[in-house]
Order: structure tokens, then sequence, then C-alpha cells
């Protein structure tokens, strides 16, 4: 029987013997097998570095290698164009001896690749869903003679795109490419991390047979952790507890007389002791404490003497710095960078000795993804270091407060990610701000159809759920009343006056919103951006980039912040949301404050926390009953732990009575007596309160804040909004009112 690699075109197989392959991993094996022999969809999953992208495409390239002209054959998406970047570099290099010509097409790819494309369609095309967005409305009569003969399409970090509005949009768009080229090519998922492969698989192509899971069950690698806890008080509280124990309690007093947070000096020093002389990931989930835990390291590493290179990379800083960290990662000199989930995915940084997590991660699979980015080196262990910032307890405290629920939360995410566990996606939402932007690009396309073409080839797709024609009608007439679409007299849909203006920007590509930002530039170099709404003025100072600068003036016009370098440090201000929790996580945290085991990997000061979380936990006896009194009396407490959709449904259902309440992430404040509180919850236990009835009610602008919103929500008439609200941000589960 033919060895896997013997499957492979003969060019193929020369260029890995010239790269020197020894062997081709297991999983690549699997999918050689898989692709060759025409089984259809696949996903690949498999540990970061771990082969995924060779896995899907020595096939691929085998299979057109002979057929490479006449139209691009293969199709690469990415969610980041530096991640296109990066394989676009891996398959021109794998190519080197083959007749395949590998194109990339983003916003930071010159006019002469693009057009030696349009010219010479063929080979390979890396992208963005926004540049295909682009190609559909700007280019819709090319299209066929660009993709007709479209073989496959790889979807790289297909976890990032599952459940999300890009993903939605992607959906969509595969669809479009089959109504108006005429072809249905094989799809492959890659991914590192997926809750839930089933899903993936179908969701890969809802409206046929669910793709072949292809994974390696001997890939796993061995991981070490480590918690560290910090007990102390908050700034301007004093030296505090953990301050005054700590060797540097003069340094702290003098941080604090600053204006900084002393404690984030602490973790600042424990990550340098650590860590130096070696390559680490910190990772931060809000942009704000990434500048500032960036400034806290780069001031210590001065003051120490230690000669150790910070970098920073997140969201809102220019392309230039972001690719000056990824080449410091790359380089042979250790350096620690400060991130968000911008280096989650799969972009090359080299070789990574340790991942740095302070506070608790967005989720289980966020975790998950950020550990795979170290121990990648043959025979090495991913390495997990965690800290965690907690006040010291006063008498002032709330129970809430004496949980620490941040910890508990990180906590709990380190024990699921080793339990295997991870967030489904959730890959039933029906994304109507996503469905109206891909109504006004297939009208930008089409230039007009039928009400009823429309809405097939929208809900055909099977990216926006089950959408009924009288609510798609509600839909366009809303649409209309906001001038985005107009119906011709012989009846077909078109796109209106503001509909017309907003497809002729270039921002309309991307189907999620992106807030109005201004750059910040030093000697006309663009360092990154800042919020419209949350500029400094001149005079103050700025942390950006890892840098502490001054804003000199603000130019309106041309939305620029102009800043030198400065000596003063203030912290940026960023507009963030935070997600939802899983259930799951919430169970696991009740779980940990009420059971007696203590995790191997926590440090004395992270056992003394989560010992005056149980202690907290056992003064209300382990939240049984999950209603209780508070004093002074006419308040009462609902414990909840059922994740943040079941919270804030219940909230809303309290509110929707009359009740005033406050959200307390695991459960609420009710200011009524436990007999009117139980009273209202039987009630709603009884008569179940309908999610879209509440969602209703709730107000549109705060929801916004809260949870966030989708780019074409606005547009949205009011009930399907609700209807949406609710499918996307509510749930009733079973006993969710039962709390007697």
């Amino acid at each position: 029987m033919a060895s896997a690699f013997d499957l492979l075109h003969e060019g193929v197989k020369r260029r890995l013997w010239e790269m020197k392959w020894t062997a081709l991993r297991p999983i690549q094996d699997l999918a050689i097998e898989h692709l060759l022999a025409d089984r259809g969809d696949c996903v690949i999953a498999a540990p970061t570095a771990g082969g995924k992208t060779e896995a899907a495409f020595l096939p691929i390239l085998s299979r057109i290698a002979d057929d490479a002209a006449d139209g691009v054959r293969a199709m690469y998406i990415g969610p980041l164009k530096a991640l296109i970047n990066d394989q676009f570099v891996r398959l021109a290099d794998l190519c080197t001896r083959l007749a395949i010509p590998v194109h990339r097409w983003h916003g930071d790819v010159g006019t002469a690749q693009r057009r030696a494309l349009l010219a010479r369609p063929s080979g390979v095309l890396l992208i963005t869903p926004e540049s295909l967005e682009a190609m559909f409305v700007l280019r819709p009569t090319q299209m066929p003679s660009i993709f007709g003969r479209l073989a496959y399409v790889v979807i790289d970090e297909m976890h990032a795109f599952i459940g999300s509005v890009r993903g939605a949009q992607l959906k969509s768009q595969l669809y479009r490419l089959r109504e108006r080229c005429g072809c249905d090519p094989v799809r492959v998922g890659l991914s590192a991390t997926l809750g839930d492969p089933e899903a993936a698989c179908a969701w890969l192509r809802p409206d046929g047979a669910a793709a072949t899971y292809i994974t390696d069950p001997d890939a796993e690698r061995s991981l070490k952790i480590l918690v560290r806890g910090y007990q102390c008080e908050p700034p301007g509280g004093g030296a505090g507890k953990g301050a005054a124990q700590d060797e540097d309690a003069t340094q702290d007093e003098e941080d604090a007389a600053q204006g900084e947070d002393p404690r984030l000096h602490l973790v600042a020093r424990s990550i340098l002791r650590a860590c130096h002389g070696s390559t680490n990931l910190a990772f931060a989930n809000a942009k704000s404490r990434i500048e500032e835990l960036a400034d806290c390291l780069q001031s210590e590493a001065t003051r120490i003497g230690l000669r150790h290179e910070v970098v920073v990379h997140h969201g809102s800083l220019s392309k230039e710095q972001r690719e000056h960290a990824e080449e410091r990662l790359r380089a042979d000199t250790p350096c620690t960078a400060v991130c968000s989930n911008t280096l989650e995915m799969g972009i090359d940084i080299g070789e990574v000795d340790s991942v740095i997590q302070v506070a608790a991660p967005w989720s289980v699979a966020s975790l998950a993804q950020r550990v795979g980015r170290s121990g990648r080196r043959e025979g090495a262990a991913a390495v997990l270091r965690a800290f965690f910032i907690e006040d010291a307890p006063t008498p002032e405290d709330t129970l809430w407060d004496g949980l620490h629920l941040d910890f508990l939360r990180g906590i709990a995410a380190i024990e699921l990610m080793l339990e295997k566990f991870s967030e489904p996606p959730e890959v039933h939402r029906p994304h109507l701000s996503t469905l109206v932007h891909q109504l006004l690009s297939t009208l930008a396309e089409t230039g007009g159809m039928s009400a009823q073409r429309l809405y097939r080839r929208l809900i055909d797709s099977r990216a926006f759920g089950q959408l009924t024609p009288g609510d798609f009608a509600i839909l366009l007439r809303g649409l209309a009343d906001h001038g985005l679409v107009a119906q011709m007299a012989e009846g077909d849909i078109i796109l209106g006056l503001r509909g017309q203006k907003l497809c002729d920007h270039f921002s309309f590509y991307a189907a999620f919103s992106t807030p109005e930002e201004f750059r910040v530039v030093h000697l006309a170099r663009e360092i990154g951006s800042l919020p419209a709404t949350l500029l400094p003025p001149p005079g103050e100072f700025v942390l950006l980039a890892g840098r502490r600068w001054r804003v000199e003036t603000i130019d309106g016009d041309r939305r620029e912040l102009h800043v030198v370098p400065g000596k003063g440090r203030r912290t940026p201000k960023f507009t963030s949301l935070a997600a939802d929790i899983h259930p799951r996580v919430h169970a696991k945290m009740r779980e940990l404050a009420c059971t007696s085991d203590v995790p191997t990997y926590l440090d004395d000061g992270a056992k003394a926390i989560l010992a005056h979380v149980r202690g907290t936990a056992h003064l209300v006896g382990r939240f049984q009953p999950a209603l209780q009194p508070v004093s002074p009396a006419g308040r009462s407490r609902v414990f909840l732990w059922a994740g943040t959709k079941v919270q804030r449904t219940v909230f809303l259902a309290l509110r929707e009575v009359g009740l005033e309440v406050q959200d307390e992430q695991v459960g609420l404040e009710v200011k009524a007596p436990v007999e009117q509180t139980q009273e209202v919850l039987r009630g709603l236990q009884e008569r179940t309160p309908d999610p879209r009835l509440l969602a209703a009610r709730a107000d549109r602008e705060l929801a916004a804040r809260q949870c966030g919103a989708d780019k074409f929500d606005w547009a949205l008439p009011e009930a399907l909004w609700a209807a949406a609200y609710a499918k996307d941000r509510l749930a009733i589960s079973r006993g969710a009112f039962d709390v007697g």
C-alpha cells in the first residue's frame, strides 16, 4: 500500500527533499490521504505549529500542480493580514519548484501585485474576507474569470470565524461565489482550538454533508503551570500588606506617589525574575492594562539593571509597531512581548519559552490558544505563568469582594483547560447586522433583484438563521426608511442613496464595526491610534507602544494626535467590552469555592486568596440556599452561577417587575426583602418570561454599551433587533428562577 508521501505530486516530493524533510507528521498523512482520495470537506485540528498548513496544502498543491492556470485554483482565507503575509512566504517557498503562482490580496498589498492577479488569475490566492468583499462590490463581472475554476478553499484559524460576524460574512461569501462563478470548491478548515468539533464540521458546509474531522490524538504536549497571587492594598490605600512584605516596598510607595499602581510593579518584578533571558508572551485583556504592564516591565528592568527588551503588540498600534514586535520575537536575543489576542493567532513569532497571563483570560478557548504558543520545540513543555492581583481584605468588603471573582475565574479557566473543555461556538446566531451588510453588498454586486430572489440568496447561505419571509419584508421596509434600499416601479430592490454612499466607501467591506479613531503621530511616523471620544488633551501624557508621550496638538481635520516623548505616565483609554462567560466556567468557579482540593500549581499567595474565597463561601453556607437575606434588612442576595446570559436574563426579568437590581457577575443584589424576592422569582418560574419580550423592553443604547453593537444594528427595526438580542444575549435555563 502506497504511503501518504508516495501519493504526492513528484514536484512536491522533490521540494520536500530539498527542504530536508525527513518525515511527514501523522496529521499530514491523514489529510493527504483524505484530500487526494477526493473524500470532500475536512477540518484539520492540531496544536499551534503542528503542521496544519502543510497538511492542507501538500495534497492541494499536488492536485493542482499540473493545472494551475486559467483561474485561481485554491484560495486561503485568513483573519489577519500579518498571518496572510506569513503564510504567503511559506507557500511561495513550497511552490519554488512548481509552476504554481502564489498571490496575496489585502489592504497592504500594492497595486502591481493586484494587477498581476487580475491579468492572469492562477494558482493560489491568500485573502481576507474584507478584500473578498471588495471584489464582490467593485469587480463582480471579473469574478467568474478569477474564481470560475476554484477547487479548494482553506479557512485558517477557523475557530475565529465560527459564530462570529466575520464567520457569517464568510459563509455568505462562499455561497455567493457559487452563485456568481459556478464553482463549488472543497472546503478545508484549520484550527488549534475547537470547543465542539461536530458543530465546526457542520458549520463548514451548512447546506450539505458535514466535513470530516482530522486530528492527531497523539499530538499532546506536556504543560507546566505556576499561578502567583498578590493580595495588596488598592492604589492610594497605603503601603499595603503585600507591599510591606516585599523587599521593594520603598519603591512601591514612590510609585503610588506618582499615581502608578504599585501592585502591577510587583507583578512586573516577578515576571522579570522568572523570565529574564528567555522569550515570552505576556497577555493582558485590556489594551490599557497592556500598556501599563509594558511600562512597568521597562521601568523595573531599568531600575534593577536587567537588559531585557520589552515590546508591545495590540490592535491599536500601527502596522510598523506590530511588525517590529514580531521581528523581535523571531530574533535570537530574548525579549518579552506584552500583547492582546492579536498574538493568539498563528503568526510566525519563532520559539516562545513561556506564556504569561495577567488576570483572568476572556475564555477557556482563548487561554488554550495562548498556551499553545509556547513549547513548540521538539520535546519542550508549554509553560503558563499566571498572575492575579486582588485587593487585601478590609472591614468594608462586600461578600462579592471576598469571592475574588477575577482570580476564581482565572483558576476555573485553567482547570477547564486541563479537563480539555473549550467553549462551543455559537453557530445559531441570527447575525442580522451581517445580513444587512450582505444584503447591501449583494445589491451593489448585482445592481438589484426581486425581494424573493434576494431573500433566497441570503437565507440559502445558511449564515443568518431562520428568518421568515414576513420578517424579511419588515427588514426591507426598515432599511427603506433609513434610505439604505429602495424599490423600483417594477418591484426590484436596489440600493437607496444612503446605501449607495455606504457601499462606495472602503470602510464598508468589513462586516464588523470599527470605532472612530485618531492616529497618534510622532515626527510624521504613526505610533498607533486612540478612540476619538477618549483623546487626552494637549499637555497630557499617554502610554502607547510601550513608551511615554506628551500630547502636543490635536489636528481635527487630519484626525491626528501629535505627540513627543515625555516623562509623565498616563494610562490610555480604549473602548472595550467584556465577553459573555459560559455556564461551565461559572459552575467550575462555584466548585472551586466550595471544595477543599487545592490545585498544585498555586503559590502561597494564590493559596491564601483561594482560602479567603472559601472562607467567604463558608459564611453564606456555600451559596445554599441560593436566595439569602442581606444586612441591613430589606435587601436580598441571589446566587446564580449560571453564565452571563442567564445572569442577564434574570436581571432583566426582576427589573421588569419593578425591582431595583444590581448585577454582581455570578449573582444579584435585590433591593427587596427575601420574601418579596422569593415571591417574584416563584412567579417567574411558573410563568417563564419570553426573552423576546424582555429584550423588547431592554434599553437598546445600554445594551449596546454593555454587549457591543454590531455594525448595522442601528438599521434594524425594533422588533427584529429585540428578537436577535434575545437569541444572542439572553437565555432561560431550567431552574433559573428556582432559587428557593
